[in-house]
């Protein structure tokens, strides 16, 4: 049996994580889903996903950290960074690109674009 790739999604919204998952379950990636910081980081540095899809504010750890934790690892640096975050300001994304996220988006996510970066460069 061939493993299939892993995505992480981590929010602390019982709602996103249900919605997301349905999305990107076409995708044929194994989804595991996190609803705090430490949850996902500790997902991530297990399992190694393909992806990451994280909310900028969770409890316990926000997904900037997470982020800047993940391409400041060797072993980690190659996983796809989405920071997602419900807040549009200017500083919300600052704080994300600054961390090294690969991609950032509002809440309400766009399907077709979020289905476009997860599955670009698959």
């Amino acid at each position: 049996m061939v493993e299939r790739e892993k995505l992480v999604i981590a929010d602390d919204m019982d709602t996103v994580l249900m919605l997301e998952e349905i999305l990107l379950k076409k995708t044929g990636y194994e989804i595991i889903k996190a609803k705090t910081g430490t949850e996902a980081l500790k997902k991530i540095q297990l399992l190694r996903p393909r992806v990451a899809l994280l909310d900028l504010v969770m409890p316990e750890m926000n997904g900037d950290a997470i982020c800047r934790f993940i391409k400041s690892n060797s072993d980690l640096k190659h996983i796809k960074v989405v920071i997602i975050t419900s807040h549009g300001r200017p500083e919300d994304k600052a704080r994300a690109i600054n961390s090294g996220c690969d991609y950032f988006m509002t809440k309400p996510v766009n399907s077709r674009q979020l289905l476009d970066i997860v599955t670009k460069d698959a």
